[in-house]
């Protein structure tokens, strides 16, 4: 089956058009398709909230198909945080749904003259309309209502109040496999981009598509997945994560030997009170409370994914990783871990990048606008100024360096204008040559590096090969959890499209 579909829509005149792929995106998907174009169809001068920037979206090349944890999807843009090229990856429903439409990529360019828009694609078209009824509502009401009981064949990536006041740090929402708006295309401010673009919600549903994307060498293909899914299961670290989530490193990085849990403004880089926000403690409150690991798109075996209850048993998220829970929780001085839960539910509803968020919000603790622990004062900072777009709002969401700026604070935790991830440059220095080397900045999915103790030389040779790696891995669409080497992926490429690598 072809997947060369590239959907064009002009928010400006409120076009929509279509054409074929060019042999030259044959074997691109993913990042290294939404880069290509982004480097191709952009001016490197342009503001990146303008009319002529364009947002590009795009499945990976095995999107669609039985590889497990193939269905993420590509978010490429100019980043109004570091004012260069940026991507951000995702799971969720929508990269499989796009596939089986046959669908390659969205590109979104010019900005709506006459109000908010939504983009509806199904195996009927692709439809631009008014969509003004959804302006001011949050990604949790929006996911309800554009997926609904429609959960097996739609898909929804929404921007909540964060991305319509188009503030850098906004990230666009997309549907889990339970209908909710846990996963986020996050780093680099693509809610922004969308926002500025003044669309909404992006609507996809596959029900007349085809089930499952065939390999063209079909039983080659299939032994591939086979083989591939056996050695995720049998990996002990992928046991691990389907335990514990991502939260299973805090116990590790809580040493004094790793140093690489955030803490007050990334002044230190352990908590006394991180045993009360791990993964161990995580676990058995959701044995008390009905919680559970789950998958974040269809078909991955994985299952990382924290479905997070209160004491009542009732939702409050399913994305409670450890990124989120250093920069909301430790760094912030804030726990135990329900109360970090609630604050990733807000950012998720509003549409907040945790990360970026989280270190602006340790700037503003740093300038004294709350005290350091204020976990109610956060929650109404994030709940009513961020939400509903304040001057105080708009300068939290403007992102971490926005805010150092704003009360010249000094102590700026950036790396080319985006705030840094929870792990330590200082004291991993690997993951410091990867934030400093790669075009997306403070971004630790870009190459991660957590060797200690090696030298200079061997760490660059490191940082090297972790970016091409995960830009192969982000580029074919899968999951890094899987630990995908060059190999596994150059097979699947042979056999998906009968082109030998």
């Amino acid at each position: 089956m072809a997947i060369d579909r590239i959907i064009r829509v002009d928010m400006t005149t409120g076009d929509v058009t279509e054409e074929r792929a060019p042999e030259a995106y044959a074997l691109l998907g993913g990042r290294s398709l939404t880069s290509r174009m982004l480097l191709e169809e952009t001016d490197a001068r342009i503001h990146p909230l303008s009319e002529a920037a364009k947002l590009f979206i795009a499945p990976g090349l095995l999107a669609g198909t039985a590889v497990t944890t193939s269905g993420r999807t590509s978010f490429g843009f100019k980043s109004p945080l570091t004012g260069g090229t940026k991507e951000a990856n995702v799971g969720g429903q929508l990269g499989h749904r796009l596939a089986r439409l046959g669908i390659k990529a969205i590109v979104v360019s010019g900005a709506s003259p006459d109000g908010w828009k939504r983009l509806d694609i199904d195996g009927k078209g692709v439809r631009l309309s008014g969509a003004d009824d959804l302006a001011g509502r949050s990604n949790y009401d929006l996911h309800r209502e554009l997926v609904g009981e429609a959960l097996r064949t739609r898909a929804a990536a929404t921007i909540g109040p964060a991305g319509e006041h188009r503030m850098s740090s906004a990230s666009v929402a997309v549907t889990d496999p339970e209908g909710r708006p846990t996963r986020h295309a996050a780093r680099g401010g693509p809610g922004a981009v969308m926002g500025a673009k003044g669309l909404k919600a992006i609507v996809v549903d596959d029900a007349e598509g085809v089930r499952t994307v065939p390999g063209e060498n079909a039983k080659e293909f299939k032994g591939e997945v086979v083989k591939f899914s056996k050695m995720v299961l049998d990996d002990p670290r992928v046991h691990n994560t389907s335990r514990y989530g991502t939260a299973g490193v805090i116990k590790f990085v809580n040493r004094d030997n790793v140093l690489s849990m955030p803490t007050r403004n990334h002044r230190e880089g352990s908590w006394e009170h991180a045993d009360s926000i791990s993964g161990q403690v995580i676990e058995e409150l959701g044995k008390e409370r009905g919680g559970k690991m789950l998958p974040c798109m269809a078909g991955c075996i994985i299952k990382c994914a924290i479905l997070y209850n209160d004491e009542h048993g009732e939702h409050v998220t399913t994305a409670l990783e450890f990124e989120t829970i250093a920069l909301l929780g430790s760094n912030l001085e804030i726990g135990p871990a329900d109360a970090v839960a609630e604050l990733d539910r807000l950012c998720d509803d509003i549409g907040l990048d945790t990360i970026e968020v989280g270190n602006a919000i340790g700037v503003a603790m740093e300038a004294g606008v709350l005290e350091w622990g204020d976990w109610e004062g956060t929650k109404r900072l994030l709940d009513e100024d961020v939400r509903g777009g304040t001057p105080l709002g708009r300068i939290i969401g403007g992102g971490t360096a926005h805010v150092a700026a704003t009360y010249g604070i000094d102590r700026v935790p950036v790396v080319k204008g985006q705030g840094l991830p929870a792990w330590e440059p200082r004291t991993l220095k690997g993951m410091g040559i990867t934030y400093s080397s790669s075009p997306q900045g403070a971004d630790h999915t870009a190459g991660m590096v957590t060797a200690r103790g090696a030298t200079p030389d061997t760490l660059v040779k490191q940082s090297r090969q972790e970016q091409l790696t995960m830009m192969a891995v982000d580029s074919v669409g899968v999951c890094q959890f899987t630990n995908a080497l060059p190999g596994d992926m150059a097979a699947f490429i042979s056999e998906r499209f009968g082109e030998p690598l």
